[in-house]
């Protein structure tokens, strides 16, 4: 497909915006059209923020622009997510520290340029450790286990990286930042009253797990084993307690 005819003033709004480096040099983009999966796709370019504000001034500019985004980390996803006609972002090269370690409560917060097995030296002290195993976990950064769900050789006892997750600070599609994890029924309540983007992606949720129509497709089709990474996984948003990976297997 051609590029987009706004290409252009995207990247040229984009450039005096960011602290990290854009690249659209055939190099650059050559060297990240590939993933560990057979698939080649050339990109329109290549971001490497250094900040936070950074990646949130790419989204809303490519939202007023049109401009797909592709999330990276380490590329070694084997099904081509980290390839595309889009703007790479790769969190690696500078979004990439050990925020906090709360030993007590046993949690981390983390950039998501870590890789999975520094995480984990650093946590050996602490006598912690993240529990899902991802083969490739010498590489794999936390940005892209958490976009795939990953798991391991181990998941029948770790589970799913969902299994693991407590908050994600996330920069939506339209460019605002936001906060997902546990919300009590208040909370909840005030998230769809928003008039913003956030509001309508809640009210939109609620609206599909109100149907009675989804609830029973979701519950008879989702597949009874804990090694569910594909699709939207919206099994968890129903809050019945009915699925878990700690399930045995589907005997149907």
């Amino acid at each position: 497909m051609p590029a987009p005819s706004a290409l252009p003033d995207f990247f040229n709004q984009l450039r005096p915006r960011i602290a990290g480096e854009l690249r659209t040099d055939a190099f650059y983009r050559t060297l990240y059209s590939t993933d560990a999966s057979l698939y080649q796709v050339m990109p329109y370019g290549v971001l490497l923020p250094k900040t936070v504000d950074d990646v949130q001034a790419a989204l809303e500019l490519a939202a007023r622009y049109r401009i797909p985004i592709v999330p990276r980390t380490a590329g070694t996803s084997l099904a081509g997510q980290a390839v595309n006609e889009a703007l790479v972002i790769d969190f690696t090269s500078h979004l990439n520290r050990i925020l906090e370690v709360n030993a007590e409560e046993r949690w981390v917060r983390v950039q998501p340029g870590v890789v999975l097995d520094h995480l984990n030296q650093y946590l050996r002290p602490f006598d912690l450790q993240y529990g899902p195993d991802p083969a490739s976990s010498n590489r794999a950064a936390l940005g892209g286990i958490v976009a795939n769900n990953a798991t391991g050789s181990h998941s029948i006892v770790y589970g799913m990286t969902a299994d693991h997750v407590l908050e994600t600070d996330v920069i939506l599609a339209d460019g605002t930042r936001t906060r997902f994890g546990f919300l009590n029924p208040a909370e909840l309540d005030a998230k769809h009253t928003r008039g913003d983007f956030e509001g309508s992606l809640y009210r939109k949720i609620r609206a599909t797990l109100e149907n009675p129509a989804n609830i029973s497709a979701i519950r008879e089709g989702t597949p009874r084993h804990w090694r569910r990474c594909g699709g939207y996984n919206v099994e968890r948003l129903l809050g019945d307690g009915n699925f878990s990976y700690r399930l045995p297997q589907d005997t149907r």
